[in-house]
């Protein structure tokens, strides 16, 4: 049999393809559109472009311009801020939050030129607002605090200081917490509201500090001899590196107490950064000269009675 006849054959008996569903159809025939319903998609598109074009370049120019006036307006709050010697951390904040707000503003302004509703723009922005305010309320708290710091300055960086409970050397102001360096190379980082909040001991807000020592001498030694003992101590002191003259150094009567003994002062003025060596200088100059003099307490003699029972054989 010839190939093209088998091949008519199987053909002929193969089954024929089922005829596509209505649904199918109904698909096809939705997903072409007609000429007419093309023009008139352009047309609207068109006429939507030509209406919102002039707002749409307005909204631009206007976004250009508020980005240019904020930056303008950064730089001239740094430079203002600059010359009244605010801190360089508070004055960055400011800047950029007057940059930022005249964004902000500018934006809503655009998104209302475009025709957009802002009226629940703005009430969305106050709403999360709110709700950030209370969920930060304590590093708010902190930030209002640290900007106040910034501010009035009751200290400055380097400074020697106690706050909260804590005593060291200020390392650094931000506006959430201040760092503390203590003597032993620690690092102590202190929330701005609780430093704000409390009492701000500076050690170095001077030039120069009182250093005094009070001591204890026996009440053998009369009071005349004992304040000249003592300021002589005093004046051996003040020949240390870091001492001042003014005030003169002085000792005298703290304390005299029912025992057999009396409490003196002494004291000496020193430069601030050599607070430390001056005090220690007298400490040594005082102790040597009460050793030299005897001029510690002395302990009271005792008395012991013996008593003889003579009723014993």
């Amino acid at each position: 049999m010839p190939i093209f006849t088998l091949l008519a054959t199987a053909a002929a008996s193969a089954p024929a393809p089922a005829a596509p569903s209505a649904s199918v159809q109904a698909s096809n025939a939705s997903s072409w559109i007609s000429p007419e319903q093309w023009a008139g998609l352009v047309d609207k598109s068109t006429t939507w472009i030509i209406n919102a074009l002039p707002a749409a370049i307005g909204a631009l120019v206007l976004l250009v311009l508020a980005y240019t006036i904020a930056r303008t307006a950064r730089t001239a709050v740094l430079r203002g801020l600059a010359r009244a010697e605010v801190d360089l951390t508070l004055s960055k904040f400011l800047a950029n939050l007057v940059k930022w707000v005249i964004i902000i503003f500018a934006l809503i302004a655009c998104a209302g030129t475009l025709g957009i509703q802002t009226t629940g723009f703005a009430a969305a922005i106050a709403a999360a607002g709110l709700a950030i305010g209370l969920a930060l309320q304590g590093n708010l708290s902190n930030l209002a605090s640290g900007v106040l710091l910034l501010i009035f300055r009751p200290f400055k960086i380097g400074d020697s200081v106690i706050v909260a409970g804590q005593a060291g050397i200020v390392d650094g102001i931000d506006l959430f917490t201040t760092n503390l360096d203590t003597g032993d190379n620690r690092r102590i980082i202190v929330p701005n509201a609780a430093i704000f909040g409390g009492i701000i001991e500076n050690q170095t807000h001077h030039r120069t500090r009182r250093a005094s020592v009070n001591v204890v001498v026996g009440a053998h030694i009369s009071l005349d001899e004992a304040e000249r003992l003592l300021l002589d101590a005093a004046r051996t002191a003040a020949q240390t590196t870091g001492a001042v003259s003014d005030p003169p150094p002085a000792a005298g009567l703290a304390e005299i107490t029912p025992a057999p003994h009396t409490t003196w002062t002494v004291a000496l003025s020193a430069q601030t950064p050599a607070f430390g060596s001056v005090r220690t200088a007298l400490l040594r100059a005082v102790r040597e000269t009460m050793e030299r003099h005897a001029m510690h307490p002395q302990a009271a003699p005792q008395r012991m009675h013996l008593i003889s029972d003579k009723t014993s054989g």
